[in-house]
């Protein structure tokens, strides 16, 4: 009951503490950015495997989104790398990279909300580490989508087959990606309460938030198509209606990942409120 009423409490601190509103901006933040970092990939993608690989791998990346956001989103992107043509590095390289950190400079300012946290790092140095996830985000993007697609034709080509196998394997394949995924997902989400968001957080602090928000995001992403056959957004966001899927779909993964952080400032502020009613723990902490 204490962890049930853990959640309720934090994502009462949500709205308490304007959460949803933030999650709004993160959604548009990441619609916006998501262009410019495609774009980013498609460069960065010419160092390892060329177009190919990037269409891939971003084909990969809207394979874990439920269909109907996927479907709003896949025509523009396509439409977008079709007349793309940049290099990594060039200026317009760096543009891509810096107009991608949108989303990120955002969810680090939601962050710092739910933790109560003042930003005390310099702008180049939060926009330095903006760039350092963008860039690793693709990377690790790019490094999953080899292994997925192409690895089975590398695999085919040693012997015993048994690498073969593994990647071949009807339930297996579909089982590795989606595996590979939740793992990528996963450090992603321990290094936004880690390093993104300001102050100091070790791991056990922040994993009940990371293991919240991916449960949740699991639960949003399985019924959010069933959502979409009883409600007919076209009723109220005519021709925009997909885009507004999109949107609305990633305003909840946002509320998601608040509604974690929120969930670890309440467990650290326990704990913290427990150890200074404790005089054990103070005269320990006193000695030490």
């Amino acid at each position: 009951m204490k962890r049930v009423r853990a959640v309720f409490d934090a994502l009462y601190r949500v709205y308490e503490h304007s959460g949803f509103a933030m999650a709004g901006a993160v959604a548009f933040s990441f619609v916006v950015s998501l262009f410019p970092f495609c774009i980013f990939l498609g460069a960065m993608s010419g160092i390892f495997g060329g177009r190919e690989l990037a269409d891939q791998a971003i084909a990969q990346v809207f394979d874990i989104l439920p269909e109907p956001v996927a479907k709003g989103l896949t025509p523009e992107i396509d439409a977008i790398m079709g007349r793309s043509r940049i290099d990594l590095l060039t200026v317009s390289g760096f543009l891509a990279l810096f107009f991608a950190t949108s989303a990120i400079e955002t969810m680090r300012a939601a962050l710092n909300g739910a933790y109560r946290m003042h930003e005390t790092r310099t702008y180049p140095l939060c926009l330095g580490i903006s760039m350092l996830f963008v860039f690793v985000s693709a990377a690790s993007i790019l490094v999953l989508t080899w292994a997925v697609v192409f690895g089975p034709g590398v695999a085919a080509r040693f012997q015993p087959g048994w690498a073969k196998t593994l990647f071949d394997s009807s339930w297996l394949g579909p089982g590795i990606r989606y595996g590979l995924a939740g793992i990528v997902i996963a450090v992603q989400l321990f290094a936004f309460h880690l390093w993104l968001a300001a102050g100091k957080r070790r791991f056990a602090d922040v994993w009940p938030g990371v293991a919240l928000s991916i449960t949740l995001w699991l639960a949003l992403a399985g019924l959010w198509s069933h959502y979409l056959e009883i409600t007919n957004y076209s009723l109220f966001y005519a021709g925009l209606s997909q885009l507004m899927v999109a949107m609305i779909f990633f305003q909840f993964t946002a509320i998601a990942i608040i509604l974690g952080a929120e969930l670890n400032r309440g467990i650290m502020e326990m704990k913290r409120l427990r150890r200074d009613s404790d005089p054990e723990a103070q005269h320990a902490i006193t000695a030490s």
